[in-house]
Order: C-alpha cells, then sequence, then structure tokens
C-alpha cells in the first residue's frame, strides 16, 4: 500500500506541475502569453494606405472583468476602428493570473491591440510577467504617419530615481522621421500626478512643446476623465475614464488633426 500511494504521488508531480502555481511571484506558466505587443504591431502593419487614423483607449482594467469582457464587446460593433491601446493598470496586484485573464479577453478583440505598464502592474513580479508577456516599457511605432509614442512614467514605482520617464530615450524617439508627420504620447500617470517624478515635469513638458507636429499626450491612472493643459503649454493632456467606469476614448487623426470623443459601454 505504501509503495502504491508513493507511485500515486509521484504520478501527481510528474503531470501535474504545469497545472499548479506554487507563487503568487510567478511570472509564467504553460498558458502563458509571450510578445503580444510585437504580436500585434506586426498584424497591425504600418497604416500607410490609412488617411484617417481611429483607435481607442482605455486603461486600469485591474479588476474589472465583467467590464473587460463588455469593452471588448462593444468596440468589436463599432466599424472603423483599427487598434486599441491599454494605458496601463492591467492588473492590482502584479498577479500573473489577473494579467493572463485580462489578456485572454482582450485577445478576442477584432482588431489588434497594445499595453503599456501602470504603476500596479510594477508590483510584485508584475515587471516581469509584463515583459514577457507584453514586451519593452518603452517602446514606439508608426501608423499612418502618426508616431505612438509609450512609455512608463510610473515614477514613484522607481523611488523617483531620476529615470522615469527617460528623458533621453524620449528626446531620441521625438527626432524628425522620415514618413512621420505627428506624434502622440500614451503613459499611464499623468505628469500632474504624484506620482509622477516633480524633477522630470519641466523637461518631460518641454520635450513635447518643442516637438513640432505634436498632437497629444494621453494617460489613465485616475479612474477618471480630464482633459487639461500644462502652464505654459499649448500641449493637451487626456485621461482616459478606467474601464471600470464603461467609459473609453474614441480617437481620431485626420490630416495632423486630432479629436476624440468619450464612448459609453
Amino acid at each position: 500500500m505504501r509503495i502504491f500511494y508513493l507511485f500515486l504521488i509521484l504520478c501527481v508531480g510528474f503531470f501535474g506541475c504545469n497545472d499548479f502555481e506554487y507563487s503568487p511571484n510567478q511570472i509564467f506558466d504553460k498558458d502563458s502569453y509571450k510578445d503580444i505587443n510585437e504580436i500585434n504591431l506586426n498584424k497591425l502593419g504600418d497604416g500607410s494606405q490609412d488617411d484617417t487614423v481611429r483607435f481607442v483607449l482605455t486603461g486600469d482594467t485591474q479588476e474589472s472583468h465583467d467590464e473587460t469582457v463588455d469593452f471588448y464587446k462593444k468596440v468589436n460593433s463599432m466599424p472603423g476602428i483599427d487598434f486599441v491601446i491599454v494605458a496601463g493598470d492591467i492588473t492590482e496586484f502584479g498577479d500573473l493570473k489577473e494579467m493572463q485573464w485580462v489578456a485572454r479577453n482582450l485577445n478576442k478583440l477584432n482588431v489588434p491591440y497594445v499595453a503599456v505598464i501602470g504603476n500596479h502592474d510594477l508590483t510584485s513580479r508584475g515587471r516581469d510577467a509584463f515583459l514577457r508577456m507584453y514586451g519593452k516599457l518603452n517602446y514606439s511605432f508608426i501608423y499612418g504617419g502618426v508616431k505612438f509614442i509609450c512609455h512608463d512614467t510610473n515614477s514613484r514605482e522607481y523611488r523617483f530615481n531620476g529615470q522615469v520617464p527617460d528623458i533621453p530615450w524620449l528626446k531620441k524617439e521625438l527626432q524628425p522621421e522620415v514618413g512621420v508627420d505627428s506624434y502622440v504620447a500614451i503613459s499611464h500617470v499623468p505628469p500632474t500626478s504624484p506620482d509622477f517624478d516633480e524633477d522630470l515635469l519641466e523637461d518631460y513638458a518641454t520635450i513635447f512643446d518643442q516637438t513640432p507636429g505634436f498632437l497629444t499626450s494621453f494617460h489613465a491612472h485616475t479612474h477618471s476623465f480630464e482633459e487639461f493643459k500644462l502652464d505654459n503649454s499649448p500641449i493637451p493632456y487626456v485621461i482616459t475614464s478606467a474601464i471600470g467606469k464603461s467609459e473609453f476614448l474614441l480617437i481620431e487623426i485626420v490630416n495632423n488633426k486630432l479629436s476624440f470623443e468619450r464612448i459609453p459601454f
């Protein structure tokens, strides 16, 4: 009998190890997605034949399971959308299972989507899970002549070390470039938040102010819609409402002019 039980334990351990999550700090398992941003950007292409760029911006999917399902169903019912951007806080505690759940539902979108890192995604082992599942924390892509600058502004999670947001990287990305007519920034924490490094605020705003063709800086984090300008800056900053409040932004860029609409669902 002892031999039988020993055999049973060994079988469970051998065949079942991939079915259990032994640690809340786990960053991947057999069901984990990998390189979602890169895969979806390859599907998206460069939009060189697209004279109208239409995309959806949402954020803060954390703990909003029912609303995330309602969200992708609503977006799928709308014609003419090119892609979706999730502006951070996919998870509440940097948890792998929640990140996978959100990805599994957003993969049901009819259009490609990409994600930006949020402050909650950086807790626990969330940073490592995000890097594996989505990719780089600072990246850019060009679509329809518009360069989208997706970047990490979660300064508090780095103890305000003066390196987040990465000002030198932003300066490089915002240099004039063949085939680029305008620029849009996407990040999680807005520059007015106490979670943004105050010492970097002036440099951050100046880069955007001095970039010809810079249209708007989009954010999430506060869970409420807001539109504002910083002192002496012509650049509009826009915060999308949280997905848990059943609202997202539908953004359109035509002839280097940007407009947006708040869409309830």
